[in-house]
């Protein structure tokens, strides 16, 4: 790995959750690295701009899953809480 270092900052966490690919290719070949080698590719700016697409589709896709798991989990909390709390009452 490019960064040998054992410790993850907080920052780190955070690149991770929002696209656990994009920490690992920057955490496995460094900024510098992958800046160059995107620069070799000189691709034209509609295959660019495809795949800036398809990114903004899976991230949309990754936070409307995200969006639905926690909704619910609180869904599932509260429910639980109620029945609990009419439990209680009999």
């Amino acid at each position: 790995m490019k960064n040998g270092n054992t410790k993850i900052s907080a920052n780190e966490i955070n690149r991770f959750i929002y696209c656990p690919y994009q920490w690992y290719y920057n955490r496995y070949y460094g900024a510098k690295a992958l800046r160059q080698q995107y620069k070799a590719l000189e691709q034209p700016t509609s295959s660019h701009e495809a795949n800036f697409v398809r990114g903004q589709q899976f991230h949309q896709r990754y936070y409307k899953a995200y969006r639905r798991k926690r909704f619910l989990q609180v869904l599932i909390v509260l429910i639980a809480i109620i029945l609990w709390i009419g439990w209680i009452r009999r």
